[in-house]
């Protein structure tokens, strides 16, 4: 219910939005600023051109020997996140009929990356984030433009109530007479840059910032508690740290899933924790519950590992599973409840060294609006580099189809040439929309 009065809520503020656009234009009140609703007469985009800016673009794109090999560089990074997020793409799809996926189907707005549409994407975090993306992707564009000497129109911010973007209008009958290669060059930069800054980002999460933080101390939190739960009937309290169960120390959540199998059915356990509020370590006595499925004892708890490893997981890869699982781990923490680091959470660390000094909200705000960056650079980057057309993936795709083609059958007639890269090309755009979509219906069915 909160979801449909979420969208419900932002439906009507896109319509109130697009009926303010249309007024406006028919007063003519937005063109003389430079300002056009997109699609006229009524948005609900609405469009800012103006040619400031170019000049910056003129000067940043000097170094034309540096920016010409940052193409190059571009071409092969975005060549292998293609290939790393079309495989991606094509393993969740055979997931898609799992039991637990059927239970719990992904919903449409998830697949959005709008702030305020999808519910994982904090709205304030979520603008900014794909603010500073998408500027820093459209002004690469324009400076590999000017390194290959095309013209920019114009330029401009995107407004969707707030600005959800820019633009970098190069002339299209220039950029489509480039050499492939500079062509190429051009359209990779955009994604090429966001994955670069992803990085970037991500590095300072976890090593800056995070390596400043560590657990109130070591066990599990207790996030809350279920219905006629055995520890909240106990006494026990939220927001404080599990350290022994049965006189069993606890000091992982491992240790905690290993403490609790090993209690006898319906048997009744001295439990230890810490309440971080006070310093203090509490005992409790909890007639534990006995879940026969799960052949283990219950303690009605909603539970939180309190270990910073999810933060910065490449420093302790084999916790989760290897290399490549740890980085979709550090990538899923908006799935798993571990970011944005908010209550619940901050009752479970504390700030240490120098960054004691930050006011803790302004630290984790700091925190938080650097892994956002991270993972809206990331999403925005890995999203363009797919070869489906119109994203920047989708022509730099069409363009190696073409010079493979070229060089593979040579004499070839254009129109002919033509036909087989555009098959190709649309074939590939269909796979990636397929595959997005049985995200959707796979789980239904």
């Amino acid at each position: 219910m909160a979801l449909l009065d979420s969208l419900l809520i932002a439906g009507a503020a896109i319509v109130l939005w697009s009926l303010l656009l249309y007024v406006l234009q028919k007063r003519g009140l937005l063109e003389r600023r430079g300002l056009a609703p997109s699609p006229p007469p009524a948005g609900p985009f609405l469009m800012w051109k103006t040619l400031r800016g170019r000049q910056l673009i003129d000067r940043l794109a000097r170094p034309k020997r540096f920016w010409r090999l940052f193409g190059d560089i571009a071409i092969v990074l975005v060549a292998l996140t293609m290939l790393g997020t079309t495989a991606l793409l094509a393993w969740e799809a055979t997931l898609v009929q799992n039991a637990a996926i059927r239970n719990n189907p992904p919903s449409p707005e998830t697949l959005l990356g709008l702030p305020g549409i999808n519910p994982i994407i904090p709205l304030g975090y979520g603008i900014l984030g794909l603010a500073v993306a998408i500027i820093l992707h459209e002004f690469s564009h324009g400076i590999l433009s000017r390194v290959a000497n095309i013209k920019i129109r114009s330029l401009g911010l995107i407004f969707l109530i707030f600005p959800i973007g820019a633009f970098v209008e190069p002339d299209e009958d220039e950029l489509r007479a480039l050499p492939r290669r500079e062509r190429g060059r051009l359209y990779a930069v955009g994604p090429a840059t966001n994955v670069l800054l992803a990085v970037l980002f991500a590095t300072l999460f976890s090593t800056l910032i995070l390596t400043s933080v560590a657990p109130v101390h070591d066990g599990v939190g207790i996030v809350g508690f279920t219905t006629n739960s055995p520890a909240g009937t106990a006494g026990m309290q939220a927001n404080t740290v599990i350290t022994s169960i049965n006189n069993t120390p606890v000091h992982t959540y491992n240790e905690f899933v290993a403490a609790l199998g090993a209690v006898l059915p319906n048997a009744t356990v001295p439990i230890q924790a810490y309440d971080p509020a006070t310093r203090t370590f509490s005992n409790f006595s909890v007639a534990t519950q006995w879940n026969p499925t799960t052949k283990r004892a219950l303690l009605g708890i909603y539970a939180f590992d309190v270990s910073t490893d999810y933060y910065h997981p490449l420093t302790n890869p084999d916790k989760f599973g290897g290399v490549t699982r740890a980085i979709l781990a550090y990538i899923s923490l908006p799935f798993s409840g571990y970011s944005p680091i908010d209550e619940p959470a901050t009752h479970f660390y504390q700030i240490q060294g120098p960054a004691a000094l930050i006011p803790a909200s302004l630290f984790w705000l700091f925190a938080n609006a650097l892994y956002w960056l991270f993972w809206l650079n990331l999403m925005l980057g890995a999203t363009n580099a797919l070869p489906a057309v119109p994203l920047d993936g989708g022509y730099l795709f069409k363009d190696g189809i073409e010079g493979l083609v070229s060089r593979l059958r040579k004499g070839i007639p254009t129109e002919q040439r033509d036909r087989i890269v555009r098959g190709v090309s649309y074939t590939f755009a269909f796979l990636i929309l397929g595959l997005v979509l049985w995200q959707l219906i796979g789980p239904r069915i």
